[in-house]
Protein backbone atom coordinates (compact mmCIF):
# COMPACT_ATOMS: atom_id res chain seq x y z
CA UNK A 1 0.00 0.00 0.00
CA UNK A 2 1.53 2.99 -0.99
CA UNK A 3 0.83 6.33 0.57
CA UNK A 4 0.86 9.70 -1.17
CA UNK A 5 2.85 12.57 1.03
CA UNK A 6 2.91 15.41 -1.77
CA UNK A 7 0.96 18.62 -0.84
CA UNK A 8 -1.35 19.96 -3.41
CA UNK A 9 0.15 22.65 -5.70
CA UNK A 10 -2.32 25.67 -4.39
CA UNK A 11 -0.33 24.66 -0.88
CA UNK A 12 2.91 25.02 -2.03
CA UNK A 13 2.34 28.72 -4.05
CA UNK A 14 0.45 29.87 -0.61
CA UNK A 15 3.54 28.14 1.52
CA UNK A 16 6.18 29.94 -0.67
CA UNK A 17 4.20 33.35 -1.11
CA UNK A 18 4.32 33.65 2.65
CA UNK A 19 7.81 33.05 2.90
CA UNK A 20 8.63 35.53 0.92
CA UNK A 21 6.44 37.88 2.14
CA UNK A 22 9.12 38.56 4.87
CA UNK A 23 12.17 38.34 3.16
CA UNK A 24 10.65 41.42 0.78
CA UNK A 25 10.00 43.56 4.05
CA UNK A 26 13.38 42.64 5.32
CA UNK A 27 15.01 45.97 3.97
CA UNK A 28 12.89 48.21 5.11
CA UNK A 29 12.87 46.19 9.00
CA UNK A 30 16.88 47.31 8.23
CA UNK A 31 16.13 50.62 7.00
CA UNK A 32 14.31 51.36 10.49
CA UNK A 33 16.62 49.19 12.52
CA UNK A 34 19.36 51.73 11.18
CA UNK A 35 17.35 55.38 11.41
CA UNK A 36 16.19 54.11 15.28
CA UNK A 37 20.16 54.02 15.52
CA UNK A 38 21.34 57.09 14.22
CA UNK A 39 18.28 58.96 16.37
CA UNK A 40 19.76 57.66 19.67
CA UNK A 41 23.36 58.34 18.45
CA UNK A 42 22.63 61.77 18.07
CA UNK A 43 20.17 62.20 21.07
CA UNK A 44 22.73 61.06 23.13
CA UNK A 45 25.67 62.80 21.52
CA UNK A 46 23.41 66.02 22.21
CA UNK A 47 22.33 64.63 26.06
CA UNK A 48 26.55 64.83 26.34
CA UNK A 49 27.01 68.57 24.64
CA UNK A 50 24.62 69.40 26.90
CA UNK A 51 25.93 68.15 29.92
CA UNK A 52 28.95 69.27 29.04
CA UNK A 53 27.41 72.80 28.50
CA UNK A 54 25.93 72.64 31.86
CA UNK A 55 29.04 72.22 33.61
CA UNK A 56 31.16 74.57 31.96
CA UNK A 57 28.16 77.22 32.99
CA UNK A 58 28.37 76.35 36.72
CA UNK A 59 32.54 77.24 36.43
CA UNK A 60 31.44 80.41 34.97
CA UNK A 61 29.09 81.50 37.51
CA UNK A 62 31.35 80.15 40.50
CA UNK A 63 33.70 82.35 38.69
CA UNK A 64 32.13 85.12 38.38
CA UNK A 65 31.00 84.62 41.60
CA UNK A 66 34.37 84.25 43.32
CA UNK A 67 36.01 87.42 41.17
CA UNK A 68 33.18 89.56 42.71
CA UNK A 69 33.57 88.55 45.99
CA UNK A 70 37.44 88.98 45.95
CA UNK A 71 36.76 92.53 44.44
CA UNK A 72 34.17 93.55 46.65
CA UNK A 73 36.28 92.24 49.87
CA UNK A 74 39.10 94.73 48.90
CA UNK A 75 40.20 97.49 50.70
CA UNK A 76 39.28 99.69 47.96
CA UNK A 77 42.60 100.24 46.51
CA UNK A 78 42.28 100.90 42.83
CA UNK A 79 45.70 98.81 42.73
CA UNK A 80 43.93 95.97 44.33
CA UNK A 81 41.02 96.05 42.16
CA UNK A 82 43.37 95.89 38.82
CA UNK A 83 44.77 93.09 40.07
CA UNK A 84 41.86 91.16 40.64
CA UNK A 85 40.31 92.34 37.21
CA UNK A 86 43.54 91.29 35.62
CA UNK A 87 43.17 87.76 36.95
CA UNK A 88 39.48 87.31 36.39
CA UNK A 89 40.54 88.36 33.17
CA UNK A 90 43.18 85.68 32.72
CA UNK A 91 41.07 83.39 34.01
CA UNK A 92 37.69 84.28 31.58
CA UNK A 93 40.63 83.84 28.79
CA UNK A 94 41.52 80.24 29.96
CA UNK A 95 37.82 79.69 30.67
CA UNK A 96 36.97 80.66 26.95
CA UNK A 97 39.81 78.82 25.69
CA UNK A 98 38.77 75.72 27.16
CA UNK A 99 35.56 76.79 25.69
CA UNK A 100 37.15 76.44 21.81
CA UNK A 101 38.93 73.00 22.46
CA UNK A 102 35.55 71.76 23.83
CA UNK A 103 33.75 72.90 20.86
CA UNK A 104 36.22 71.52 18.65
CA UNK A 105 36.08 68.19 20.35
CA UNK A 106 32.25 67.87 20.07
CA UNK A 107 33.01 69.00 16.17
CA UNK A 108 35.53 66.30 15.88
CA UNK A 109 33.13 63.20 17.68
CA UNK A 110 29.89 64.70 15.31
CA UNK A 111 32.15 64.54 12.20
CA UNK A 112 33.22 60.79 13.16
CA UNK A 113 29.10 60.04 13.79
CA UNK A 114 28.37 61.22 10.71
CA UNK A 115 30.95 59.20 9.03
CA UNK A 116 30.27 55.94 10.39
CA UNK A 117 26.65 56.58 9.96
CA UNK A 118 27.17 57.25 5.87
CA UNK A 119 29.27 54.14 6.18
CA UNK A 120 26.44 51.84 7.27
Amino acid sequence: MEVNLSLPKEIINAIAIANAKPVGEQPAILANLALANQILNTNLQQQMEISQQQAINQVTLATMAKAISEITDSSGNPADIQKHIAELEKGLEAEQKALNELIQSNKEISDKIAEVQKES
